[in-house]
């Protein structure tokens, strides 16, 4: 008998995405264009929490990673797809989940007088802040999480690509690190998935970027990446 588990699971794990890092933000505000690049979702076993993905089972994984604009996607919409449930084991149930994600952002946006501008984009090989421009018409930028940022304890900076490889926390205070060009975002499922033979769940899931992107207050010190507010789970 054919295995329904064999079927797509849509990727609106993504939007699950909450950034907390220390950079002073003054103004935020919806980007018109948000796109970022995962490169792997994970079920996390028994046992895990927050702050650990315990014997992380692989949905799906690009080495490439699989680049998403959440900016053009009505809410509740699919953002794409990758990866499928059948390696997930039937009867157990997964309470957390972790997406492996890069720190670098492409936005357009603007909040007030403050604009994404050309010429300042974030290098993730050598990843400081970048500033936005306190005037004019907002242009594409790459923003991203600098080296040094303190960021929440269910994320960790890593050269992980599928959530197993790879290593974490290179800086050993969990702050983002030179060399770290991803990272390890963990969240718990509004409710626990256990999958049963002949059963598949669906995936429902409610997104705002309203406060997606963020501005320092002379708009030129520092734009970074802000918090989509995210309702999701398996039902």
């Amino acid at each position: 008998m054919k295995n329904i588990y064999n079927k797509i699971l849509l990727i609106l794990i993504f939007l699950t995405l909450s950034l907390s890092f220390n950079i002073s933000k003054a103004a935020t505000g919806t980007p018109t264009t948000y796109f970022n690049t995962i490169y792997a979702v994970n079920l996390c076993g028994p046992g895990s929490s927050l702050t650990e993905c315990l014997d992380p089972v692989v949905l799906g994984t690009n080495a490439d990673g699989s680049t998403f604009d959440l900016g053009a996607i009505s809410a509740g919409a699919s953002a794409g797809s990758l990866g499928n449930l059948n390696k997930a084991q039937s009867g157990v149930t997964y309470s957390f989940a972790q997406i492996v994600l890069s720190r670098a952002f492409t936005m357009t946006g603007t909040v007030g007088s403050c604009v994404t501008k050309t010429g300042a984009d974030f290098d993730i090989t050598s990843p400081a802040a970048v500033g936005g421009a306190s005037s004019g018409t907002a242009v594409s930028q790459i923003i991203g999480v600098p080296s040094g940022a303190t960021i929440d304890s269910n994320m960790i900076g890593t050269t992980s690509t599928n959530g197993i490889n790879g290593a974490d926390n290179s800086s050993g205070n969990g702050n983002i690190a030179n060399g770290e060009p991803n990272m390890k975002f963990r969240f718990a499922l509004a409710t626990p998935l256990t999958l049963k033979n002949g059963r598949l769940p669906t995936f429902e899931i409610a997104f705002d970027l309203s406060a997606g992107i963020s501005f320092s207050a002379n708009c030129t010190s520092s734009v970074t990446p802000g918090p989509p507010a995210v309702t999701a789970s398996f039902k």
